[in-house]
């Protein structure tokens, strides 16, 4: 995973890397499988576009999250967010472009986002349910990881994101949404 080799001042940031495998039913921290349990998400760190694999991940993401995003030949939409799962240390980076953890993610977020404000300095806490078998006409399937919101938590004091996920070459000003809403329905989530 040269993506994350490259981008980790030195050491190698692929442990620091989180996915939920459909085929095998199994999350994992870089290579190594991961028993999950509950999971933290930093809402500031939330991002939302587009990602492909070609020979390499590569990720367009818009400065507001959840904001509509335009399809473009092979890529897919795709979100990330830096996380805390316990039976781990420290920070891991959920960056996906997998329909089936982007349906997971979504269902997380309309459990949240609405009253993140109001909790602010905290995180949503989730557990990990399992996954949802998904079968399409196409022959295509997937698994939908679910999760139950737990309850807002304080960030823990292990949750430290690494300072080469903060080294933006273009680190563009992040703009705050012009629209106030108090409900999250499908059309205000990009995937």
């Amino acid at each position: 995973m040269e993506f994350f080799e490259e981008n980790s001042g030195g050491g190698s940031g692929a442990g620091n890397y989180l996915k939920f495998l459909a085929k095998e039913k199994a999350w994992y921290i870089g290579e190594n499988v991961f028993d999950m349990e509950y999971i933290l998400l930093d809402p500031e760190t939330i991002k939302t576009g587009l990602g492909r694999y070609s020979g390499g991940y590569e990720f367009k993401f818009s400065d507001i999250p959840f904001s509509k995003v335009v399809a473009e030949d092979g890529y897919k939409k795709a979100f990330s967010v830096w996380a805390f799962c316990s039976n781990n240390e420290g920070a891991v980076q959920w960056e996906r472009a997998a329909w089936g953890e982007l349906q997971g993610f979504k269902f997380m977020c309309e459990k949240f986002w609405m009253q993140k404000a109001a909790n602010e300095g905290q995180m949503p806490c989730f557990r990990f349910l399992g996954s949802k078998p998904v079968k399409f006409d196409s022959g295509f399937s997937s698994e939908i990881p679910e999760f139950e919101f737990v309850a807002w938590k304080p960030r823990p004091e292990g949750f430290v994101i690494p300072a080469w996920a903060n080294d933006e070459e273009d680190s563009a000003p992040v703009a705050d949404s012009p629209v106030a809403k108090t409900v999250v329905t499908d059309d205000d989530i990009p995937f």
